[in-house]
């Protein structure tokens, strides 16, 4: 069976209404299982409970551009931080993922000679199902 190779050119974030695939270098989803070890008479037992995870972002910085990623995030992070927004992104042509993220507080700035970038990092919203297809 041939190897496949999917590269991160095709990652599109998807956050609301409004796509953003010119802004992203990088998409990462990190879920991890919270899960608790039993010691029972009879042996270990394994029992996930639950998860947690970020959507981290690193992105080229759009601030003064209307609508762009980074004043949306900004936007949303001081006028509602406890309403998660949908997000979904694209990986290679097969895996699309799905789920919901709080928004964070974009960082600002960088060096005068550099295209500026920012990275954030936007917890998971565990009540909303993440999913692949």
């Amino acid at each position: 069976m041939p190897t496949t190779a999917i590269t991160g050119r095709s990652l599109t974030l998807t956050i609301g209404a409004k796509t953003y695939a010119d802004q992203g270098a990088s998409v990462t989803l990190n879920l991890n299982n919270n899960q608790q070890v039993l010691e029972t008479l009879s042996g270990r037992a394994y029992k996930t409970v639950d998860y947690s995870g970020t959507l981290d972002i690193e992105m080229f910085a759009d601030w003064g551009v209307a609508g762009g990623l980074c004043a949306q995030l900004w936007d949303a992070a001081k006028s509602a931080p406890d309403t998660s927004l949908s997000f979904s992104f694209v990986a290679g042509a097969t895996s699309t993922i799905a789920g919901k993220v709080f928004p964070a507080f974009p960082p600002q700035g960088g060096a005068a000679t550099d295209v500026l970038t920012t990275s954030v990092s936007l917890v998971i919203d565990t009540s909303a199902a993440i999913t692949r297809t």
